[in-house]
């Protein structure tokens, strides 16, 4: 009797959340269909999964963890920032970016040593495309971003022409749908994703954390323009949480702002937050707080602000006076209507809240996608990158947000615009969304029914479950069947 045994799988993340968290949640959906998996990393990446990992092995899953030695001393990092999180600066990400391309020998001398049958890199590793091809070994791409993206940077690269007016907004020529953007994409970021797409080439298609209603007709459009095939395997935290396990929420998590969320209405409570990158300026936060104060809607809201290198605690607090209207965190508590967090949240439990009616984001993809399957409508302002094109699937595509918008393009989350958005413009966004009335409950229909297309794509005999299955069939089908 013919049989198969499991494939060898070898995955390469990119040092930064918003690319590792779901390719390790790829990685697990894959082992458990019975493969082999390994993850190619550096040690303090590791420790960020590490414990997931273990409970997975445990629970049979066979997934193995190979490290490799960071290039700290030849960066010039000190040991243990090995991760975009851990930057404060466009300098140390720099560094960290730098790694990416000097870890390309050892990468070469693991897959010499022990040749996977497939491996599995994130697009940021543009070199695997002709390691892979030297050494003979299929790939696949992994690509944190929405197919939408990519056929917004192909359009933007088709079309120059588009930008050669100074009127706003530009149109965007050749998609499925009439598209614009408020800004002029950098000329770095441009030389940056046309390097990411070629890394794309001679592999044997693209691995997306999304699902195919949400991208529709652009992988249609992609797969025509490219040739390569797309892989829809997500909401990827959903699929973990309907295929491998779901998450245990532990006592102490249920913390001070789900209970204050208890003492709210439906669909009353505007959640606020850029994520673990973007860093806005004292001037565009000071606008943030007035825009939402004028607002009059309740609202969460995390601060995140890095220390600056040397700072003390007490001079932070100073700082704080620079960038909150005097007397907001007084007013806000006194009025029971507003909440800053400064620190952590646990945000897939406060987005599920039935309080929570909206969420102002920076339109990063897994902010975007833990929204989605939350059912919650966004408020979209853009801090960097591709986050500028996520906007646009949600506001113009979709039409399951409101747009802030952006007044400059920026390549870098460090860095504080220069240009800031008004409060009465932010004010606007989020009256559109919160106050009650037709377009507001119009825009909540559309994420709700975006919500049940997340949830059922990720059950059997969904897009993203058939999409697994077929992938690992594909790639099965890749190897002579031993008997």
């Amino acid at each position: 009797m013919e049989t198969q045994g499991p494939l060898k799988i070898y995955f390469l993340p990119f040092f930064a959340q918003g690319h590792q968290i779901p390719m390790i949640q790829l990685a697990r959906l894959v082992a458990s269909r019975g493969q082999h998996i390994t993850i190619v990393t550096t040690s303090a990446n590791a420790q960020l999964f590490q414990k997931t990992i273990d409970d997975d092995i445990a629970s049979g899953h066979h997934i193995r963890l190979h490290l490799l030695k960071f290039p700290s001393t030849q960066l010039g990092l000190p040991e243990g920032v090995e991760n975009l999180v851990s930057a404060t600066n466009n300098i140390t990400a720099g560094k960290i970016h730098m790694a990416a391309h000097f870890i390309q020998p050892q990468v070469e001398a693991v897959l010499k040593d022990s040749p996977p049958d497939v491996f599995i890199p994130d697009i940021i590793f543009t070199w695997t495309k002709d390691l892979s091809k030297r050494l003979q070994v299929p790939r696949l791409v992994f690509n944190p971003i929405s197919i939408f993206d990519v056929c917004m940077i192909q359009a933007i690269k088709a079309h120059p022409e588009a930008f050669l007016s100074d009127s706003v907004p530009y149109q965007i020529p050749g998609l499925p749908h009439p598209l614009s953007l408020p800004v002029k994409p950098s000329p770095g970021f441009a030389v940056l994703t046309e390097s990411l797409l070629e890394g794309e080439e001679d592999s044997h298609g693209v691995i997306v954390n999304s699902f195919a209603e949400l991208d529709a007709e652009y992988t249609q459009y992609y797969e025509n323009l490219t040739g390569r095939k797309v892989w829809h395997v997500g909401p990827s935290s959903l699929m973990v949480e309907q295929i491998v396990k779901k998450p245990a929420i532990v006592s102490e998590i249920r913390n001070e702002c789900l209970t204050w969320l208890d003492s709210k209405e439906q669909d009353s409570v505007l959640y606020i937050c850029f994520g673990s990158l973007v860093l806005l300026s004292d001037k565009q936060l000071y606008e943030l707080a007035k825009g939402l104060d004028a607002s009059g809607h309740s609202f969460i809201w995390v601060v995140h602000r890095k220390k600056k290198e040397g700072q003390e605690e007490e001079e932070e607090e100073e700082e704080e006076e620079k960038w909150l209207p005097e007397g907001f965190e007084e007013k806000i508590e006194r009025e029971k209507r507003g909440m800053l967090i400064k620190g952590w949240a646990p945000q897939p439990l406060i987005l599920n809240h039935p309080a929570v009616g909206g969420f102002l984001t920076h339109c990063g993809w897994n902010a975007v996608v833990e929204a989605i399957s939350a059912g919650v409508p966004m408020v979209t302002m853009p801090g960097f990158s591709d986050q500028y094109y996520n906007e646009k699937l949600i506001t113009e595509v979709h039409r399951f947000g409101v747009e802030v918008g952006a007044a400059e393009w920026s390549i870098s989350p460090y860095e504080g615009k220069k240009t800031v958005l008004s409060g009465e413009r932010i004010e606007k966004a989020v009256k559109r969304l919160m106050d009650k009335g037709n377009e507001g409950d119009k825009i909540r229909k559309k994420a709700k029914e975006m919500q049940d297309k997340a949830w059922r794509a990720v059950q059997e005999g969904g897009s993203s479950h058939n999409n697994l299955t077929a992938l690992i069939d594909h790639l099965k089908a890749l190897f002579p069947v031993s008997t």
